[in-house]
Formats: structure tokens, C-alpha cells, sequence
């Protein structure tokens, strides 16, 4: 599939550059061509290795963009919004703890998580594991935020300027679709060997060069590109390659999606079938709940992940959790759901991300979802909004429509009769979704 950002070869011309994981340089070809997520650094090309099977961008030194500077990006005060969005509904849990259940963790007493950003699954491996160190590594001001939000250790550094970790080794690391970042991946392999103990583990995600192909929907493609940020796609056999130059024993990869999984060790490790995670998650946030924790945004970003899980799995809700969020929404947000006209025209008046959680919590329409009833309509009408002034980074509200209209009856509820003049002036700001 491609669009206008995504162009395929055809017919894939031949192309004597170097493959920048094995240096073959024979039957190479060009794929395809991928929009810069910096337009002004246009359209980056897409080789695939006669050899090895990966995939790469070639001259990509030629598109690097640097990070901005951590500082500059912590001092602007609408930043830990971003923190905020990505703890609420995008921190990853549902897709990464259903892989580290896999492992037989128990024995694991440290654990070294390469690339955290804000450090949701690093509290979750100290919060569920009980493993007596846990560190992350996030050179990006996401990780410094979630260190103080979340309260737990994150250096803002990569590994190898780690002077504080040299000569420590840990029982567990995990990286998960940090491998594309780095420009020698051999050499990343080789300081994570050198990181591990004797009877340690490895767990690596890193995009698939095999998901490079037509049937693929162009946004995926795009995600598994992210031109500009990752140097290349592996082949499954050249990642067992690589793990097996830079020293270990033992070597598992499964496909998993866009994406694929690789476990590594000097020993054969165990792996359990797919593991439900979310009774796993329930727990952990039903954990943090009882826990002190200083922001008291992020506690209700808990409570409202705590509902949500609670209800996927079909159980009762707690009235006090009820009455947790509900008084924390009032108190934060000044937001009374009995009467939510000021709300929409609060949230009608928002036109970007960040305004957006100024407002209200990024997983209200969740919690709304879940109420059902009454709520239905106000959790469609926030959807629509959120996909409006930020459909890039909100693209998880375009599932939960789908499910909120699923739910509504047909006929108008007392909520629209009761607010019905708020609601139409509210619906009539938005620009109508594509499912209209």
C-alpha cells in the first residue's frame, strides 16, 4: 500500500550502495521512498540487501535531525503534558508486559531497561517483580520527567556514556525498538553482553524487515520507517548473526506484528505461551492506587487505568474508586460530571494536544466508555475533539469511537435532552470525523 508519503519501486532499481549491517554490495535494490518526518528534509530512500535481507536507508547520515536540547524542552511549561498524554494512554503496557510475562522473572534481582522513556515499564518490573535495582537509560527529557512523576531511577544517558553503571551487571535487560536507533548495532549487542550477568537475559524488539511490503497499510509502514529516526530493519537471520558476533550463546526471535522479538542469553531460556496481560496490569495499577505518589494527576491517571482494566475484565468496580476519580476530576479539572456542559465548551475550545489535557485527563472518554449510559455521547463528542486538534498523537481515541458508537442506543438519551443546546453548539465546533 503506499500514499503519498509511502511510494513504492517498481520496478526496484538496482543500487550499488553498501548494506550498512552486512556490506554486501551485490543485488541490492531500492524499495521504496518515505517522506522525512521533517518535511523540509524531503524524501529518504529505502534499500533492501540481496544478502542479508535487511533493510536500510542509505546515506542516512544525511537526515539526521538532533534531539532537541533536554534542557531547553524541560523548561517549557506545557512539556509534562506530553508526560501526562503518555502515562494516561499510550505508556505501552498492554503489548509490553504480555512479552516480559513470558519470562520466568522470579529469579531476576536487577533489571536494566535500555531507551524507558518516561518509565511506565520500569515501574512496572519494580512495582510487580520486586527485583531489589531497577534502572533505565533515557537520554531524551521524557525520561527525566518520568523520573520525577513516577519516582523511579532513569539516568538521561545511553549506555555507554553510563560511567555510573561500569561494571555492573544485570540480571535482566530489556530494550524494546531501541536496536533501529543506533548506527552499529553490533557494538550496542556487545556493551548489553558485557552488561549481563552470567545467567542473565536479554529481551530486544526491533522492527522486521519482512513487514516491508505491499499489503502493508501505509501508516504502519510509516511507524515502522519513522524515516529520519531508525537506520535500518533487520532481517530475522541477521539479527541472530549479530547477537551471535557480539557473544551470546543462545538466541530466540519470533515475529510479533511490525515488529519482532528477540530473547538472548548463554543459556536456553524458558518462554511461556502468550500471557493475558490484563489482569497483570489491573494488579499493577490497583498497586500504585494504594501507593504515595506526589503528583496527584498521575494518581488519577492510576485510578482511571485501574477502571479501565477493572472493567476489560468483566469485574465489578469499587465504589470508592468511583468516588476517587470523580473527586479528583473535580478537584484537578473543576469538571462535574452530572453537569458537563462546562466541560464541553472547555474542551471545544481547545485546538491542540496540550490544551486539550489543560482541560481534562487524556483517558476521561475511557472512563466515560466504561460508565456507559448517559456518558456515551460526552465521551463521543471529547473523542471527536481530541481527534481533531490531534489526530497524530491521539490516534487511539479513532478505536475507542468506533466502540463508543457501537455502545450508544439509537435513541437520544436524557443526557442529550437535559444539555441538548450545549451538545448541538459543541457538536457543531467539530469537524466530523471520518466515520461520520
Amino acid at each position: 500500500m503506499q500514499n503519498d508519503r509511502v511510494v513504492w519501486y517498481n520496478p526496484r532499481p538496482v543500487t550499488t550502495d553498501a548494506c550498512r549491517l552486512c556490506g554486501n554490495t551485490q543485488h541490492n535494490h531500492l524499495i521504496l521512498k518515505v517522506a522525512h518526518w521533517a518535511s523540509a528534509l524531503g524524501v529518504m530512500d529505502v534499500a533492501e540487501c540481496g544478502s542479508c535481507k535487511s533493510a536500510w536507508f542509505p546515506a542516512m547520515e544525511r537526515f539526521l535531525v538532533p534531539y532537541p536540547d533536554t534542557q531547553i524542552i524541560l523548561q517549557d511549561p506545557d512539556f509534562p503534558y506530553y508526560i501526562y498524554h503518555y502515562l494516561e494512554i499510550v505508556g505501552g503496557l498492554d503489548w509490553k508486559v504480555s512479552l516480559l510475562e513470558r519470562l520466568l522473572f522470579t529469579p531476576f534481582r536487577s533489571v536494566l531497561e535500555i531507551g524507558c522513556n518516561a518509565g511506565v515499564t520500569l515501574d512496572y518490573c519494580r512495582t510487580m517483580w520486586n527485583a531489589d535495582t531497577v534502572i533505565g537509560l533515557e537520554p531524551s527529557a521524557y525520561g527525566v520527567m518520568g523520573s520525577r512523576l513516577l519516582e523511579v531511577p532513569i539516568l538521561p544517558q545511553y549506555l555507554h556514556e553510563a560511567s555510573s553503571l561500569q561494571g555492573k551487571c544485570f540480571d535482566f535487560i530489556y530494550a524494546t525498538e531501541v536496536l533501529e536507533h543506533v548506527a552499529d548495532p553490533l557494538i550496542f549487542l556487545q556493551e548489553i553482553k558485557r552488561s549481563l550477568t552470567p545467567n542473565g537475559i536479554v529481551l530486544l524488539t526491533t522492527p522486521r524487515a519482512g513487514a516491508l511490503n505491499l499489503q502493508t497499510p501505509a501508516g504502519e509502514l510509516l511507524a515502522a520507517l519513522s524515516p529520519g529516526a531508525h537506520y535500518f530493519l533487520l532481517s530475522p537471520e541477521k539479527l541472530a548473526d549479530l547477537a551471535s558476533q557480539a557473544g551470546f550463546a543462545w538466541c530466540h526471535i519470533e515475529p510479533f506484528g511490525m515488529t519482532q522479538v528477540c530473547v538472548l542469553a548463554d543459556h536456553p531460556v524458558t518462554l511461556a505461551n502468550h500471557v493475558w496481560a490484563t489482569s497483570r496490569i489491573r494488579d499493577y495499577y490497583q498497586r500504585k492506587t494504594s501507593q504515595t505518589v506526589a503528583d496527584a494527576r498521575v494518581l488519577l491517571g492510576h485510578w482511571l487505568n485501574y477502571h479501565t482494566y477493572t472493567c476489560q475484565m468483566g469485574l465489578p468496580v469499587e465504589a470508592t474508586v468511583i468516588t476517587e476519580i470523580e473527586t479528583a476530576l473535580q478537584t484537578l479539572f473543576d469538571i462535574d460530571l452530572a453537569q458537563p456542559q462546562g466541560l464541553l465548551e472547555r474542551v471545544a475550545a481547545t485546538d491542540s494536544l496540550v490544551s486539550l489535557g489543560k482541560v481534562m485527563p487524556y483517558a476521561l472518554p475511557y472512563y466515560l466508555y466504561w460508565r456507559g449510559g448517559d456518558y456515551l455521547p460526552v465521551a463521543e463528542l471529547l473523542v471527536l475533539q481530541g481527534l481533531k486538534v490531534d489526530f497524530q498523537n491521539l490516534f487511539v481515541y479513532d478505536a475507542l469511537l468506533d466502540k463508543i458508537r457501537a455502545a450508544q442506543p439509537q435513541t437520544a438519551t436524557s443526557l442529550y435532552q437535559r444539555f441538548q443546546s450545549q451538545l448541538k453548539r459543541f457538536s457543531n465546533r467539530l469537524v466530523r470525523h471520518n466515520h461520520d
